[in-house]
């Protein structure tokens, strides 16, 4: 009888985790991060050091995540809008060397929250994960409308985030205005991603989305978005091939504009806001504020950042994000933050820190014409983006906005920017470079 002896029992091979519960986890990660980004002061939690927050230590797992997936995958991890920022932080260091070492904080801010444009490019490069990141920002920005509509409505503060003086809406963002351009962030990547797909469900996000930006009584914010609606209508008809309707719609909007301004010129704004105020004290807090108090503070803002930058000394500027300090120092009336990323970039940084913003709007302008072209995109991101001219509307906001707030360090609307660049570098058919 012969007796079977087993064969000697092989090692056992390890196998790498599957590639698919890598890519889930990666996803994870992209939408909790994205889903960080209002929280800056929650539940009303002050900012941590250094201005600190919750997303901050989001973007460090976000950045951990984004090399290994990238380095698993062999992908490239781009720098989109390095120049710029580069520029920014080299005219911050030279002012801040010129002034004994003034503001040299904002230059590690400047490199960090490019972080948020360099891990969305990298991982929507994928147009799986780009599906995915325009899905968190629109159903989680929605979630986050609804919340503080409720809030508001049953006065909830930790929700809504309501001043304490005031009736206007701050979410968890601390800022009546920071939690405006969020909203309508959210808003016009929901219309360019057709997020939902049902159009009836898309309407009700948009109007829900809408509702919570009136309730943060941002008027800087409403200016913007009535701006970018008009911008992102005519660019559309371009991008159809309706370039003579889009100047006969521009010309009617520029009249209609004028007109409406020349109306409430004539009309006593504050009268009928105070006939409103107590059945309406978002109205109050909101139209009522640019006949009073804040019209005049960003006026005595304006004329202290223009004298500062008349009386400097040398054309390397004062230091990053020191008006406050200096104001101060000099003895100016009013002490208070530049409200204009355009005045504040030239008085902070010098005339390399305007180079700096001139070259954020060009790349960005230049990379949403790109997309914005018929055809111009390849059919996956076609899909995602079907309206890729909003995309361009949306850096209107952007643009419109920093005339009245320092918006260019905007976390949101850094990984905001990350998506156009991933569009941009990996959507179009033809690869014409970065």
């Amino acid at each position: 009888m012969l007796t079977t002896v087993p064969d000697a029992a092989e090692p056992e091979v390890e196998t790498p985790p599957p590639r698919k519960n890598r890519v889930r986890l990666t996803a994870i990660v992209l939408v909790l991060s994205i889903a960080s980004l209002p929280m800056l002061m929650p539940f009303g939690m002050g900012p941590g050091p250094g201005n600190t927050a919750i997303p901050d230590v989001l973007l460090v797992l976000l950045t951990g995540t984004t090399l290994l997936w990238a380095t698993s995958r062999r992908k490239p991890v781009p720098w989109p809008f390095v120049v710029p920022t580069l520029l920014a932080v080299l005219a911050g260091a030279v002012a801040s060397v010129v002034n004994d070492g003034a503001g040299a904080l904002p230059l590690v801010k400047d490199v960090f929250v490019l972080l948020w444009a360099v891990c969305v490019a990298t991982l929507c490069q994928d147009a799986g994960m780009t599906r995915i990141a325009l899905r968190a920002y629109v159903y989680v920005g929605t979630l986050y409308a609804v919340l503080e509509i409720v809030g508001m409505a049953a006065g909830i503060e930790a929700l809504s985030g309501k001043q304490v003086d005031g009736a206007r809406a701050m979410f968890t963002f601390g800022d009546a205005n920071y939690a405006s351009n969020w909203f309508i962030c959210v808003f016009f990547i929901a219309r360019a991603a057709r997020l939902p797909r049902r159009k009836g469900a898309r309407w009700t996000v948009c109007a829900i989305l809408l509702t919570a930006e009136f309730l943060t009584g941002s008027n800087g914010g409403a200016l913007a978005l009535v701006i970018a609606l008009v911008v992102g209508y005519l660019w559309r008809l371009v991008r159809e091939g309706k370039a003579h309707h889009a100047v006969a719609a521009g010309a009617l909007a520029a009249v209609l504009g004028g007109g409406t301004l020349v109306v409430l010129s004539q009309i006593n704004v504050a009268t009928l806001v105070e006939q409103v105020g107590d059945q309406a004290p978002i109205l109050r807090d909101s139209i009522g504020r640019t006949t009073g108090e804040s019209t005049e503070s960003r006026g005595t803002v304006l004329n202290t950042t223009l004298t500062m930058l008349r009386e400097q000394r040398h054309p390397f500027g004062i230091g990053p994000n020191e008006v406050r300090r200096h104001s101060y120092d000099e003895q100016y009336s009013y002490v208070r933050e530049a409200h204009n990323d355009y005045i504040a970039a030239v008085l902070e940084r010098g005339f390399l820190g305007g180079v700096a913003v001139i070259a954020l709007v060009f790349v960005l302008l230049l990379r949403c014409v790109r997309i914005a072209r018929r055809g111009a995109l390849n059919r996956e991101y076609a899909d995602h983006v079907p309206h890729p001219e909003l995309f361009g509307a949306l850096v209107a906001v952007f643009l419109v906005s920093a005339l009245f707030y320092q918006t260019l360090h905007y976390r949101h609307g850094w990984a905001f920017f990350g998506l156009i660049a991933a569009v941009d570098l990996y959507g179009r058919r033809r690869q014409e470079g970065p």
